[in-house]
């Protein structure tokens, strides 16, 4: 079962460097991750130009590329899990375009030769560890949107073991119709399945730590909120996957 990971090996996909610790922090401190015999991250979009406190210009991508690699570092050694980067250029730098409706939106995707690349890539990452979990695209950011539609694919291809995590920050602002709706546009049937308790301040206080390139107040907004709600850690399985999350 795709989400339940006790004593298993489980690789994580991860759009950008962050999105992990933002998104599944809770489970690897001491949820259904924290279970697992080993847990493996592998960045998707490599190639970055993005930070908070340097404005992002193209030239400035081998930089802040070296920058984020370091904090993944750091958040893998805290978080306890292996990372590992592809060089793919995020959409900010295939764009050039610092416009949020250019990377946050619901266009359809479905053609675009990205999916189809990182398909490729997500097959063979597949057969390295016992179950995947990648981004629901919840938010439409188009990174994350890619992903999901490029994992969707392999499920609809009867690849299993697959589940798809809800993405933070931007799950704190939806509602619970917002994202059954969102993840309908995938065009696979899904359950949720609780991947943590409560998310609490330790690993979001860790998070902040370590990637001060990214926390702006979009962020740590979501952060709060997550709290508030006492919202948990979720993953989305197949429907022919129901699973126990195997965790406390």
């Amino acid at each position: 079962m795709a989400a339940t990971v006790e004593g298993r090996q489980v690789l994580v996909v991860s759009p950008h460097y962050d999105d992990v610790p933002l998104s599944m922090g809770q489970s690897l401190l001491d949820g259904a991750l924290s279970n697992a015999a080993s847990v493996a991250v592998r960045v998707v979009f490599g190639r970055t130009n993005w930070s908070v406190p340097v404005h992002p210009t193209a030239r400035r991508a081998p930089a802040v590329t070296a920058w984020r690699r370091v904090e993944e570092a750091v958040a893998a050694a805290r978080f306890g899990y292996r990372a590992r980067a592809e060089p793919l250029e995020e959409v900010i730098l295939r764009t050039g375009s610092l416009d949020a409706d250019s990377f946050r939106d619901g266009r359809d995707l479905g053609e675009d030769p990205l999916v189809d690349r990182v398909a490729a890539l997500l097959w063979g990452w597949r057969t390295e560890a016992d179950a995947m979990w990648l981004p629901a695209g919840l938010g439409r950011h188009v990174d994350h949107r890619i992903v999901a539609l490029a994992g969707a694919r392999l499920v609809s291809g009867g690849v299993d073991g697959i589940a798809f995590y809800e993405d933070r920050p931007y799950t704190a602002y939806l509602d619970e119709g917002e994202v059954e709706a969102q993840l309908a546009e995938l065009g696979v049937g899904m359950e949720p399945v609780d991947v943590s308790g409560p998310i609490t301040e330790v690993p979001q206080r860790w998070v902040r730590w370590i990637y001060r390139s990214q926390m702006d107040p979009y962020f740590l907004e979501a952060q709060r909120l997550d709290r508030a709600h006492g919202d948990c850690e979720r993953v989305w399985v197949p429907a022919d996957e129901p699973g126990d999350p195997g965790h406390p």
